[in-house]
């Protein structure tokens, strides 16, 4: 099987390790060439990225390159699959999201209730721009959301982009 280039965007989520751990369980089934972090954090994503390359450095060393960067133009092109997992708005508006919705009696949860339409509503913006972005650097690649809600940035990147086989 070919080996792919992987470009993580929301590369300084608290997620990203934890996806790294399930790449590399996964090595023989989706060989990867290299690995990009994006995000617009680059102090966040710094640690998570030397963490990566320690980490593909003992456990999946035939991965050659390991970069992380704030330039989509770098991210982007050349990647085969971009992994989504964007947090528009960061922790504090998440938090502002669930208490909102739970000071009015609502469920306030991340992907449903009051809460999770608020960050899914917020998200569109960025996903949509990301999308563009993408196909302007990488007009092949495959297009994976993992950012919450995801029924919600699905559907809306669906009715912008009905098309685009390959996103979502």
């Amino acid at each position: 099987m070919e080996r792919k280039n992987l470009t993580i965007v929301g590369g300084g989520s608290t997620y990203t390790l934890g996806i790294l751990m399930s790449l590399i369980e996964e090595k023989v089934t989706f060989p990867l060439k290299s690995i990009r972090f994006y995000d617009i954090d680059s102090e966040r994503q710094r640690f998570n990225a030397e963490a990566a390359k320690i980490l593909l450095q003992e456990l999946y060393p035939e991965v050659e390159e390991v970069i992380y960067t704030t330039n989509k133009e770098v991210a982007f092109t050349g990647a085969d699959v971009l992994f989504l997992q964007i947090r528009t708005g960061g922790l504090e508006m998440r938090e502002k999201d669930e208490q909102i919705a739970l000071s009015h009696g609502c469920v306030g949860q991340e992907t449903c209730g009051a809460g999770g339409m608020a960050y899914g509503l917020r998200s569109i913006g960025d996903m949509i721009t990301l999308v563009k972005d993408i196909r302007q650097y990488a007009p092949e690649a495959w297009i994976l959301n993992y950012t919450n809600p995801a029924a919600i940035v699905a559907e809306a990147t669906t009715r912008v982009f009905p098309d685009d086989k390959k996103a979502n």
